[in-house]
């Protein structure tokens, strides 16, 4: 029995517990009590006494746009290194996630299914790590710019193909699909804003996910490509960035679809000084950038319940910690307490593990992160690291 004392605690992401501070009891992994700070608490003593002096303590933190074999920001080196590299590249990449308050990340494609090996290793206790939720390869029709990552895609055109290739990375032991349906900024040639998957091909994605109880996460910057995600039944739309009014109406209706938009890699594409931006990417990301803002505040100010990813590489995520969180308040312009709320309960309840982890309550899995200063007021708090990262009740940073 663990009790981390003197805690702040944000009523939003804190169920059943409606005063400032507190007293969290934890036990075998899961939250036993939330309990006013000072009180007399629970009966039993606890092996472990962890005194919080005050600071915040919130959810462990969601990730839900990765990609960890991406440690380094240049496609074709990537492309030349061995699976050992990769791998403990990815670990490394994923463990910095952690260092950083991220206990539960989303990886959306990674080569020679690295993220599946890592996520197996730290289920088996061999490694310590975060939680990994992974799909294998990106699933894409033939189009141009995908040798710019080739070790990334699984080629796939027309329905039956379609239904081949994702059976194939779910037989690998992936957790769901990612399915290109635009063009893409970082693909050499490519066109982000047209569609490229046709509507039989992303039903068949879905068909193939859904068979396995699973779902498709969507790559869509383009409007009608967005709009045919949506109607085909994704989980998840990715990046958003040409999304109109209509798109933004669907997803208002929809009880099944969420946007997940990433402003990180936005901000860091956009960096005149970066020498891994190649001239048409940094071309393409100024074309867009001002459409992009516009539209994903436009569907933040709708109400939409958003979901929080970065697509950042290993190298951007160290040099500039909490990068997603400045990029929402600076770059996007969302308030500090729904920056957060998207990082914890959205992410979770988007991802399906609502019951069991995004809020502090009892029962739920103990993932607590405690951070010195109040970021529901102050988002920037973000950008510091963490005091303390539980995951599952053990104390890992």
């Amino acid at each position: 029995m663990k009790v981390i004392k003197n805690c702040r605690l944000v009523s939003a992401l804190t169920e059943g517990f409606y005063e400032e501070y507190g007293d969290v009891y934890v036990e075998d992994g899961r939250i036993r009590a939330v309990v006013p700070a000072g009180s007399e608490g629970i009966k039993t003593e606890a092996d472990e006494v962890i005194d919080a002096e005050g600071k915040t303590l919130i959810p462990g933190l969601f990730e839900m746009h990765a990609h960890l074999y991406g440690f380094i920001f240049n496609p074709y080196e990537l492309q030349c290194m061995t699976a050992g590299k990769i791998i403990f590249g990815a670990l490394d990449f994923a463990n910095e996630y952690l260092r950083q308050g991220f206990t539960t990340i989303r990886d959306c494609g990674s080569s020679y299914n690295c993220a599946a090996s890592i996520r197996d290793a730290i289920s088996e206790g061999i490694i310590k790590g975060p939680r990994i939720v992974s799909c294998g390869l990106i699933v894409t029709p033939t189009e141009t710019g995908n040798d710019t990552f080739s070790d990334l895609y699984a080629e796939a055109d027309g329905p039956e193909e379609m239904r081949k290739v994702c059976r194939r990375e779910l037989q690998k032991g992936n957790d769901f699909i990612k399915l290109m349906v635009s063009g893409a900024f970082m693909n050499e040639g490519a066109e982000p804003g047209i569609q490229i998957a046709e509507p039989e091909e992303i039903e068949a994605a879905v068909a193939a996910a859904r068979r396995k109880s699973t779902y498709v996460c969507a790559h869509c910057h383009g409007t009608e490509s967005i709009k045919a995600a949506i109607r085909a039944g994704v989980r998840t739309v990715e990046h958003g960035t040409f999304i109109d009014d209509e798109g933004i109406s669907m997803l208002k209706n929809s009880d099944y679809t969420y946007l997940v938009p990433t402003g990180a890699v936005g901000l860091y594409c956009l960096d005149e000084s970066n020498p891994d931006v190649s001239a048409e990417l940094l071309e393409k990301s100024k074309a867009a950038a001002e459409i992009e803002i516009a539209n994903i505040n436009k569907a933040y100010e709708a109400g939409l319940k958003l979901g929080f990813g970065s697509d950042i590489d290993l190298a951007a995520l160290r040099a500039h910690p909490g990068y997603e969180f400045i990029a929402r308040k600076e770059y996007y312009n969302f308030d500090d307490l729904d920056i957060l709320l998207q990082a914890t309960k959205n992410s979770a309840e988007i991802m399906g593990f609502g019951d069991s982890l995004g809020t502090i309550r009892e029962g739920k899995i103990a993932d607590l992160v405690l951070v010195d200063g109040k970021p529901d007021e102050d988002i920037y708090v973000m950008t510091k690291p963490p005091v303390m990262v539980m995951k599952e009740g053990e104390v890992l940073i």
